[in-house]
């Protein structure tokens, strides 16, 4: 199985149906060693972030970090490749060897501003260049 980019490789327990970021050990919550591999969505929402100004030798300054939580209930500690995000913004998780990085997600645009089937013509009146029709 090869995880697409919107993808994720994630392990589920045959045994207790845990679901889990692959390791070479046993299922960390019942401790079968039996499992099934699955994809699932790359998509999840910051946790909790840091950033370390002082990191461990062999790592840039400043290391920004992410606590991600994906849709399957599985978090996984990822390195972000820009700036910190804020807790509960959406990220795109891709594992780097052994390793996860993540990006943010951008903001899905605005709906689209007019006026809809049914609305009032005088719906803009509190906006100050809005003039009444004649």
């Amino acid at each position: 199985m090869t995880p697409s980019a919107e993808t994720l490789e994630l392990y589920r327990c045959d045994n207790c149906q845990w679901r889990y970021a692959p390791t070479d050990s046993p299922c960390p919550h019942c401790g079968a060693p039996k499992r099934t591999p699955f994809e699932a969505s790359a998509l999840g929402r910051v946790a909790a972030a840091t950033e370390l100004v002082n990191p461990s030798e062999g790592w840039p300054a400043p290391h920004r970090l992410a606590l991600v939580e994906l849709s399957e209930s599985v978090r996984l500690l990822a390195i972000m490749d820009e700036r910190l995000p804020a807790v509960g913004s959406v990220v795109s998780v891709r594992k780097d060897g052994e390793i996860y990085r993540a990006r943010t997600e951008p903001a899905p645009p605005p709906a689209p501003v007019g006026r809809g089937e049914g609305e009032s013509p005088r719906a803009g009146a509190s906006d100050p260049s809005f003039e009444p029709p004649r």
